[in-house]
């Protein structure tokens, strides 16, 4: 009995000067794919993910583009979520639709994690983007999320001449872990 008490009190003082660990969720994404963009507005466009190690579980997105024609408010971005449903991916309620300009220099879901990764001018953007280390802030995920695995699609477009720039896709999965200090690994 008096084992047991023993036990219990350290594991108790071990709780409490190791900190408690916190859970947080966040979105992990791999198998990005640019699956089109036009030549008469984008002269290269390259989407990958990277992990720059075992120990950190995130992904971090690069989005490199090069223009033809200024991306201003013209440029329409219309971001579908699709859930992972036996095998198939089925388009679920989840979607976005913005202007380039509103998408970087307001949005707090996907344009945050823009602004952090490299395009800090005002619009509109001409010539070379190199957008790089962009990762979903796990403070903008809604609690109640629908659902776990999936794939993010985003259609770029340009509705004046009816035409399609770009689109392109990334698989994603709502995963939490433990963490001892999330903002050193969220920046």
């Amino acid at each position: 009995m008096a084992e047991n008490t023993v036990v219990q009190c350290f594991l108790f003082s071990l709780f409490f000067t190791h900190g408690v660990l916190e859970k947080i969720t966040y979105i992990s994404v791999e198998h990005p794919r640019i699956s089109y963009f036009n030549p008469d507005f984008l002269y290269y466009a390259n989407l990958t993910a990277t992990r720059y190690g075992r120990k950190n579980p995130i992904y971090y997105v690069a989005l490199n583009l090069h223009t033809v024609t200024p991306f201003n408010s013209s440029i329409y971005i219309d971001i579908y979520f699709y859930e992972l449903l036996t095998n198939q991916y089925k388009r679920s309620f989840i979607e976005f639709h913005f202007d380039w300009c509103y998408l970087v220099e307001k949005d707090m879901f996907f344009g945050s994690s823009m602004r952090r990764g490299g395009i800090n001018t005002p619009c509109p953007h001409m010539g070379p983007l190199r957008m790089s280390n962009m990762t979903i802030n796990p403070s903008v995920i809604p609690k109640g999320f629908p659902f776990t695995r999936g794939r993010i699609y985003a259609n770029f477009s340009h509705p004046k001449t009816k035409t399609r720039v770009g689109d392109g896709y990334i698989d994603m999965r709502l995963t939490t872990i433990d963490l001892k200090d999330p903002k050193n690994m969220f920046k």
